[in-house]
């Protein structure tokens, strides 16, 4: 018994300093860019991103605890991309994974993300302007444009973003 005391006075000394490691919460901020995601907590600081390869697994540990347990999951079975696992998280992203990897992610409809430029559903087509050279082409999906790695859509008068994705997509065009 007095050897398990002083261990289990060691162990209980430890754990504080365990309180002040980062762990994802509520009013998190994730921001979506061309090479996967970033990720701040609510009071500014950066953590450690997600880039593109990162596991499913790591990835939903990290983005539950901000966005709750709503999430769809599908498994689109005709994507040009090879298979893909679509997980839906309702009014913020969707993301797609290849082989539990993390391959792509695309902001649509109520998304209320914005990019690590400031790109977001619904803003002027003018703030393409900040991404430099942007290209714009007719699709059967509309009038899509280009910014180096990051890609999305024109509304259909063409004045507003209607959605922006970068990596692997299930897009039908």
């Amino acid at each position: 018994m007095r050897i398990v005391l002083p261990f289990l006075t060691v162990l209980a000394l430890a754990l504080p300093g365990r309180a002040d490691t980062y762990w994802p919460g509520p009013g998190d901020i994730v921001t979506p860019h061309a090479g996967g995601l970033d990720l701040s907590s609510a009071d500014g600081m950066a953590r450690e991103g997600m880039p593109f390869g990162s596991s499913f697994h790591e990835t939903m540990h990290t983005l539950v605890p901000i966005f709750g347990h709503d999430v769809s999951v599908a498994f689109p079975q005709e994507c040009g991309e090879g298979p893909l696992v679509s997980v839906h998280i309702p009014g913020q992203i969707n993301l797609m994974f290849q082989e539990d990897q993390l391959a792509g992610w695309m902001l649509i409809d109520d998304s209320a993300l914005r990019t690590a430029t400031g790109l977001h559903v619904g803003a002027p087509r003018m703030a393409l302007a900040d991404e430099g050279a942007v290209s714009c082409t007719e699709t059967g999906i509309g009038t899509e444009f280009g910014a180096g790695d990051l890609f999305g859509l024109l509304s259909e008068d063409g004045t507003t973003i209607q959605g922006i994705w970068s990596g692997a997509t299930c897009i039908f065009r």
